[in-house]
């Protein structure tokens, strides 16, 4: 019985300790992050939040780019300060679902974004899919703007990268567009 309320007496002594260190490393962090209100953005997992969107991400229609939330596309742009290897590969992601969908509900590639003939008209720092796909690839010259771009863009950049089909779900979408181009070009949806 004595061994019991030892034992028992033990665990509590172990435990408060844990909860004073737990408050203490809590009392820090927060200090440290009154004092450098910045390092609060940094302590954001964008990794998760992005990875989750991106596996999540199931566009409907020809203008599911739209759709995607300003907060999300700032937390693409703050991954890619971050891990540029991530975003890479959920920018990948997003861009082959897009085209995949596109190709399956219309048989076709859809706009993306056109680009004014002036190089001064576009905002390159605006916060949209379409200028984290333009940083990702270096695909947008500021001298020499694109009429436009189509969905469809995203086949030249897994062609030049394919070791991101390596990732399974970029490599699914990447086989059910080349089922669907197949189907298109033998012109099975116009029979």
């Amino acid at each position: 019985m004595n061994l019991n309320r030892l034992i028992f007496l033990f665990v509590i002594i172990l435990l408060a300790g844990c909860n004073q260190k737990q408050e203490k490393v809590a009392k820090e962090l927060e200090t440290k992050l009154e004092s450098n209100p910045q390092s609060a953005s940094e302590t954001k997992d964008y990794l998760k939040e992005i990875a989750e969107f991106s596996l999540n991400f199931s566009p409907k229609g020809a203008y599911s780019l739209d759709s995607i939330p300003k907060d999300v596309i700032k937390s693409f742009k703050e991954l890619r300060k971050v891990n540029k290897d991530a975003h890479e590969k959920y920018v990948t992601l997003i861009f082959t679902k897009l085209y995949a969908e596109h190709l399956s509900c219309c048989h076709q590639g859809y706009l993306m974004e056109t680009f004014p003939a002036s190089k001064s008209e576009y905002d390159f720092d605006a916060l949209t899919m379409v200028n984290e796909f333009a940083f990702m690839t270096n695909y947008l010259e500021q001298d020499e703007l694109p009429e436009a771009w189509s969905s469809g863009i995203i086949e030249k950049w897994l062609t030049e990268n394919p070791r991101l089909l390596k990732y399974e779900p970029t490599g699914k979408c990447y086989e059910q567009i080349k089922t669907f181009s197949k189907k298109i070009e033998n012109g099975e949806f116009w029979e």
